[in-house]
C-alpha cells in the first residue's frame, strides 16, 4: 500500500512538474511574440528579381537585353503579361532583453497602393536579443495582370525599378502579422505592423 502511495506521489509531483514547466514555456512565448512590438521593421530592399527567366540585376533596364530576351519580353507584352518573381527583404531589430519569435506570419504586400499578394509566410524566426534579423518573403505575381490600365513600357519600367533602375519611384507597402505556436495552436499578433518604403 505504502508502494502504491509513493508511486502516486511520484506521478502527481511529475505531472506538476509538467503543468509548469508547460506554463513557462507558454509564458515566455507570449512574452517573445509581445516583444515584436518593441522590435523595428525596414524594407531592406527587394532581391532576386526574375522577368520571364531572365535575372534582373541592379541599375538594368531595357536597353541591357539581348535580341532574344527582348524579342521574349515583347511576345509577352502583346499578350499582355509580363511574370515575375522576387523577395522582399525584411529587417529586424530587436531591442528587447529576451528574443523576439514566431511561428508564422500572414503578410500583405502592395506596389503603387496596389495588392499585390496577400498570404501565408510559413518558416518561422527568432531574433536574439538586442540582435538583429532579416527575412525574405519570396513573391510570384504578375505584373501586367497586376497594372492592366497600364501601357506595356510602363509596365515593363515597373519591374526594373523594383532592382533599382531610374524611373518613377515606386511605393512599396508591406504588411506582416506574426504568430506563435503553443501546444499545437497558432495565436496571432493582435494587428498587422505595417512597413512603407519608397523606391526611388
Amino acid at each position: 500500500m505504502r508502494k502504491i502511495a509513493r508511486i502516486l506521489v511520484f506521478v502527481l509531483m511529475a505531472a506538476s512538474f509538467t503543468a509548469c514547466e508547460q506554463l513557462a514555456q507558454i509564458a515566455n512565448q507570449a512574452a517573445q511574440v509581445m516583444n515584436l512590438k518593441n522590435c523595428t521593421f525596414d524594407v531592406n530592399g527587394i532581391s532576386n528579381i526574375n522577368m520571364l527567366g531572365i535575372d534582373i540585376d541592379k541599375g538594368m533596364d531595357k536597353s541591357s537585353l539581348n535580341f532574344t530576351q527582348l524579342a521574349n519580353v515583347m511576345s509577352s507584352l502583346a499578350n499582355r503579361k509580363l511574370p515575375v518573381t522576387f523577395n522582399v527583404n525584411i529587417d529586424v531589430n530587436n531591442p528587447n532583453n529576451i528574443a523576439a519569435s514566431m511561428g508564422k506570419m500572414d503578410y500583405i504586400i502592395s506596389l503603387n497602393n496596389k495588392q499585390v499578394i496577400s498570404s501565408t509566410f510559413n518558416n518561422g524566426f527568432n531574433i536574439p536579443a538586442n540582435s538583429k534579423g532579416k527575412v525574405s518573403i519570396p513573391i510570384t505575381t504578375d505584373l501586367f495582370q497586376l497594372f492592366s490600365n497600364e501601357t506595356g513600357d510602363a509596365v515593363l519600367n515597373l519591374a526594373f525599378k523594383l532592382a533599382g533602375a531610374k524611373s518613377n519611384p515606386v511605393n512599396l507597402g508591406v504588411q506582416v502579422k506574426p504568430y506563435i505556436k503553443i501546444n499545437n495552436q497558432s495565436l496571432a499578433y493582435p494587428d498587422y505592423i505595417t512597413i512603407n518604403k519608397v523606391l526611388e
